[in-house]
């Protein structure tokens, strides 16, 4: 029994000796580069990207909002049918955004007319 204990704190006692010196590795090259930034790539990044193009509304068109905004409505009424509740202010909100989307389909955008320069 003594035998596993030293085994067990021998491992434990190299493993953070190594962890030990790869952070002072790590710390001195930190020292001598500078830190250069790399946009992040993959779908976790696109993930990310979409759902603050969301919140931004950017990039995305008149039918995608109506489309996510009408599954947030949906899905937020099957959660309550499952017993998770949220606050009545996140559910205006969610309206307020459907309602705006339903006028912007009522009242089209008129086209801009070309003006002709002499």
């Amino acid at each position: 029994m003594d035998m596993d204990i030293i085994l067990l704190t021998a491992i434990v006692s190299t493993l953070f000796i190594v962890f030990i010196i790869a952070v002072y590795r790590e710390f001195s090259v930190m020292e001598n580069e500078t830190y250069v930034f790399q946009k992040e790539s993959g779908p976790r990044a696109g993930l990310v990207n979409f759902v603050g193009n969301l919140a931004l509304n950017k990039s995305l068109t008149h039918e995608e909002k109506k489309v996510i905004y009408k599954a947030m409505h949906r899905n937020i009424a099957d959660m309550e049918s499952d017993g998770v509740y949220f606050d009545s202010s996140l559910k205006e909100i969610v309206q307020d955004q459907i309602e705006d989307l339903g006028k912007d389909e009522q009242n089209p955008v008129p086209k801009a007319k070309k003006i002709v320069s002499k």
